[in-house]
């Protein structure tokens, strides 16, 4: 696209505008010109020339000066015209300007608009792409610059002269100094001295060649430490030139510490290795040494590093395996694990020793095996003890085939023939013979023999003790060898040296505590008995001698074996008996009896004992059989047989009481004749529950044996006893469990799972009126219909686990009102196994509750009667309207009435203390004759009143009862007023207080109006007033405080009456005094 310069516009307008102005201009002077011409010609053609060039000059002045004014103006309006119409070219101008002014200002983000294609828009253009480039190649060095100020390495920059000229802030948290203190030092200043001259060659190297460099160093830091650091430095090249240094430096203290724990590592591995005694050499798989400990160096030299293993240990130029030996460096390097070998070596005098070799893998960290760990250890003694033990293993070995060949015999022929064959098979002999001694002739007679000739054995058959070899060595005891029988000078005269016999030994057979006989061994060639051979000899003949007194042994064991056989089976067919007798006993005497037989016909006693421990001091005698001790009953620390075994949980025994000093036997027991006795403690866990004691007229020893069978005797007793007594005690407590069930005048029973009844008490049966046997077994549902409220039953809740209650009112009877409380039953694993109903018939709590409330409007209507008279007179009374004899009349009213409501009161604040149980009792001694009198005086006016003839008896016998005077008083008075309330004028009331056997009576009798039948049952009951209620006053609760006075006496009362013939009391309590309480 073509496009204009800008100084050829500015050009193009200058001329327009100039050409503009001077156009109009020229015409002018033209016209000037024009008219000066005229005139000249005017004056020429007049001839007039003077006048007519002086007309000419002034015209050219006058054109020169109008010529030079007129251009000025006309330029300067032309270039003033020229820019005015150029203003255009100024909009991209001011926009640079802005623009230039906004990146001095740090704004890259702004553009400027292109107003024209000519050299403003081209200038424009480049200087938007110059702020494009700008803005990309800023944002490219705040990201460098954000990488070197996040980098946790520190970072360095420094000129050729080694002068930093910037840092990162890594540099000034790792050593403490800020960028002004650092910027324009030099890095040297940050080494100490050694480091700066190794840093100054290094880097004048490195920098000249222009290559890479990376230094483990020390830095000094701000507070004077020194640092270790891994520089890496890289030169700063710009147009081919080294201008700077960019270094890297890394925090290397942990890789330090790491290198200085390898370092102690290492140092502590070669002074483990130095430490070791036994050679140790780290081969690589070239056979070369690589390194070596002290041990090694010592015992193979100092220069044996990059040696082959085989030319320093063998001598050899060729490894060891190629020598026939195993090589474990060889299996190391092939097969990788462990491996040890034992080298036979000879040094240089010829004397052989034995190196056990230990070879173990070194691999990398790809598990690869690089080189191997040889230990050597010099074990020639080892081997030689090896050696040693293998021999001594042989000569085991023929011990113990010899011992198994007398274990497996029991017969003496076969054992000595047996053992004299393999003596001879061991020691590699011809012959040999065995003599036993005959103590009856003092001979050694041949028991066996082999590879000797007949008519020899004959004449040596019998030998006596001293005579020959055979002789002298079982009067001696000692082993007897000779190398050459026939030169030998220790034998003069022997039977043995026509026989060509030239290698002989003879070995006593040697009993427990005698010589037994010998053995003989010859060889028709000379053989040296070796010291290990005599050991092992004699240790033959020692054994074939407990031998040969075992057999004898066995014989007599064999015997009494039999006769013990014979015994022990009787014992078991006793136990057997005892057992099953035990088992069907029925109690605890049956049980003592049969054990106390079997022990007396075991032992043949003649007398027999149990002692039962009733307590931790006191034995009771409970059986006794031959004998009736003079006592029944031992303390512990009486110094008996019985007390001694019972506190010390074993047997005694005294072989005969007539000497024995230990124990107290009384004159008594030695005139019956008896001797010896035995006391077996029964034993049940760690207790001891009694003492068995046997007494015999003899004196005698008891075998272990049968106190073995005794004490199995009292234990099959001692858990016959504990089950009798468990069995027993169950028995009570079963029996009391159903004793309680059945006395508990609530109902109870239980139902399973199923709601089915499994049990039921007595009280069940007369609450719900039917029988136990049909109760069990029928579905509760049956029985417990849902209460009157619509609400579940309460065994359905308790069957899902919760506690629950209700009341029903029986269909069948009379209507009676039940209350039930139901609660699940749990097993051990607290899983519901069925519920447990407890029911009680609350009819009659439902009509003293009805009843309460009736007395209780009885109560305020007797309580509000007497309070209306007390309140009316005594306004009368303060008003003054009455005097004299009526006000003392109206006053002794109020008296009465106050009374009156102060009894009422006083017996319902008794009862509420005696049920709650805060009414406190003081017993003292009672003479109930001042007690009856003083009741008399309190009853004298209603007794006088309704002239009631009034009699008492008090029998001297109840003085001195203990109990509460004011309870019992008011008793009496209860009794007498009710006696005196319901009866008629003129009636008789006699009170008796009597003994009777342990017991006091207190008998009230009256013959008033006597009591209903209907009534009787409800007497004692609280508010109950009965028929005769509705003729008296009073609230109900005479009787009931009687009865809990009682009660808290521990007596009882009873109640006797018809009808219209009068009513009987009688209080029964039991008797007791002051001392006896």
């Amino acid at each position: 696209m073509f496009k204009t310069k800008l100084i050829y516009k500015f050009l193009v307008t200058f001329l327009i505008f100039s050409i503009a102005l001077i156009l109009p201009l020229s015409l002018s002077l033209r016209k000037d010109m024009k008219g000066m011409f005229t005139n000249m010609e005017f004056l020429i053609e007049k001839g007039k020339l003077k006048e007519a060039h002086a007309i000419e000059d002034k015209f050219l002045k006058e054109i020169f000066s109008h010529l030079m004014s007129i251009s000025f103006y006309a330029f300067f309006l032309a270039f003033i015209l020229s820019i005015f119409f150029s203003r255009r070219f100024l909009k991209p101008v001011k926009a640079l300007y802005d623009g230039a002014e906004a990146v001095k200002k740090g704004n890259l983000d702004i553009k400027i608009p292109v107003y024209s294609a000519d050299e403003l828009g081209e200038v424009t253009t480049i200087f938007n792409e110059m702020l494009t480039n700008l803005r990309a190649k800023t944002e490219e060095l705040l990201n460098k610059d954000t990488y070197v100020r996040t980098m946790m390495d520190a970072l360095w920059v420094v000129d050729t002269n080694d002068i930093i000229i910037d840092i990162n802030p890594a540099f000034t948290k790792i050593f403490g100094y800020e960028r002004s203190q650092v910027v324009g030092s030099s890095i040297y200043d940050f080494f100490d001295t050694e480091n700066a001259m190794i840093m100054k060659k290094e880097l004048g190297l490195k920098r000249h060649r222009g290559e890479h460099s990376t230094y483990e160093i020390n830095i000094i830091a701000q507070n004077g430490s020194q640092i270790p650091a891994l520089i890496t430095g890289a030169p700063i090249i710009r147009d081919g030139e080294v201008v700077g240094k960019i270094g890297i430096i890394k925090d290397f203290r942990e890789q330090a510490k790491l290198v200085k724990k390898l370092k102690e590592s290492r140092d502590y591995l070669e002074t483990i290795m130095n430490s070791i005694e036994d050679s140790i050499l780290i081969i690589n798989n070239d056979y070369r040494i690589l390194k070596a400990n002290i041990a090694a160096l010592t015992r193979y030299g100092n220069n044996i590093t990059e040696k082959k293993c085989h030319e320093i240990t063998h001598n050899s130029s060729r490894p060891c395996w190629m020598e026939g030996e195993d090589c474990p460096i060889q299996g190391v390097f092939t097969n990788g694990g462990t491996w040890r070998a034992i080298h036979e070596h000879y040094d240089e005098g010829g004397n052989k020793s034995y190196v056990e070799v230990i070879a173990s893998p070194i691999k990398n960290s790809e598990g690869k095996v690089v080189e191997a760990l040889e230990i050597m250890r010099d074990v020639t003694e080892r081997v030689r003890h090896m050696d040693e033990i293998n021999r001594r293993n042989r000569e085991l070995i023929l011990l113990n085939s010899i011992a198994s060949i007398i274990n497996q015999s029991i017969k003496a022929e076969e054992i000595f023939s047996s053992v004299l064959e393999r003596l001879m098979e061991a020691l590699d002999m011809d012959g040999g013979c065995v003599f036993l001694i005959d103590d009856k002739s003092r001979t050694l007679k041949c028991s066996c023999h082999r590879g000797v000739r007949e008519q020899c054995t004959s004449t040596a058959i019998s030998i006596k003790l001293g005579d020959d070899i055979p002789g002298r060595v079982a009067v001696t005891g000692e082993v007897m060898t000779s190398s050459n029988l026939s030169s030998d000078n220790r034998i003069s005269n022997s039977l043995f040296k026509d026989t060509n016999i030239k290698g002989y030994c003879c070995i006593p057979v040697k009993g427990k505590e005698r010589l037994l006989g010998v053995y003989c061994l010859f060889k028709f060639k000379e053989h040296f008995f070796t010291l290990e051979e005599e050991r092992l000899l004699e240790a033959v003949g020692e054994m074939t001698g407990l031998a040969l007194e075992n057999t004898r042994l066995y014989d007599e064991m064999k015997e009494m074996f039999e006769t013990q056989k014979s015994r022990r089976f009787q014992e078991q067919r006793d136990l057997l008996e005892l057992s099953s007798k035990l088992t069907y006993a029925r109690d605890m005497d049956e049980v003592i009896h049969c054990t106390s037989s079997l022990i007396k016909e075991f032992l043949a006693a003649d007398a027999i004992l149990f002692w039962e421990k009733r307590d931790s001091n006191t034995l009771i005698l409970r059986y006794f059989d031959g004998i009736q001790p003079q006592t029944a009953t031992l303390k512990m620390d009486v110094p008996s047989t019985e007390t001694y075994a019972a506190a010390k949980g074993t047997h005694i025994s005294v072989h005969d009481i007539n000497t024995d000093e230990r124990f107290l036997f009384t004159e008594e027991l030695r005139n019956t004749g008896l001797r010896s006795v035995l006391s077996v403690p029964v034993i049940v866990g760690e207790n001891v529950p009694g003492v068995f004691t046997a007494m015999a007229r003899t004196s005698r020893e008891y075998r272990d044996d049968e106190i073995h069978f005794l004490r199995i005797i009292s234990s099959i007793f001692g858990v016959a006893l504990e089950r009798s007594q468990l069995a027993e005690k169950r028995k009570i407590d079963r029996g009391l469990a159903e004793a309680i069930l059945n006395t508990m005048s609530e109902g109870v029973c239980t139902v399973d799972t199923n709601g089915v009844i499994v049990s039921a008490n007595r009280s069940a049966e007369r609450i719900l009126g039917i029988q136990a046997n049909n109760l069990v077994g029928r579905n509760y549902t049956e029985i417990f219909h849902a209460p009157a409220e619509g609400s579940a039953c309460p065994v359905v809740k308790s069957l899902k686990g919760e506690k629950a209650s209700a009341e029903f009112i029986q269909q069948k009877g009379k209507g009676e009102v039940i209350h039930v409380s139901s609660q699940p039953l749990m097993d051990s694993a607290n899983r519901i196994c069925g519920a447990v109903q407890v029911f009680r018939d609350v009819t009659s709590e439902r009509e003293i509750d009805r009843m309460k409330t009736d007395i209780i409007r009885s109560v305020s209507h007797e309580f509000r009667t007497p309070l209306s008279a007390i309140v009316g007179l005594t306004e009368m009374l303060i008003d003054g309207d009455i005097e004299n004899e009526r006000a003392r009349k109206y006053l002794m009213t109020i008296y009465e009435e106050g009374m009156r409501l102060s009894e009422m009161v006083s017996e319902l604040l008794s009862i509420s203390k005696i049920e709650s149980g805060k009414e406190t009792v003081r017993f003292s001694n009672i003479d109930f004759s001042e007690l009856i009198e003083s009741v008399k005086r309190v009853l004298d006016a209603p007794v006088t009143k309704k002239n009631i003839s009034l009699f008492t008896e008090v029998d001297t016998e109840t003085r001195e009862f203990y109990g509460d005077r004011e309870k019992l008083r008011q008793l009496l008075l209860n009794l007498l007023d009710n006696a005196i309330k319901y009866s008629d004028p003129g009636c008789y009331i006699n009170l008796r207080v009597r003994y009777s056997d342990k017991y006091v009576i207190l008998e009230v009798s009256d013959t008033g109006w006597g009591i209903p039948e209907n009534d009787m049952a409800n007497l004692s009951k609280r508010f109950y007033r009965g028929t005769h209620g509705e003729r008296t006053k009073g609230t109900g609760l005479g009787l009931a405080l009687c009865k809990d006075i009682v009660r808290i006496h521990h007596g009882h009362i009873d109640i006797k009456s018809r009808l219209t013939k009068g009513t009987t009391v009688i209080v029964t309590l039991p008797y007791r005094r002051l001392k006896d309480a």
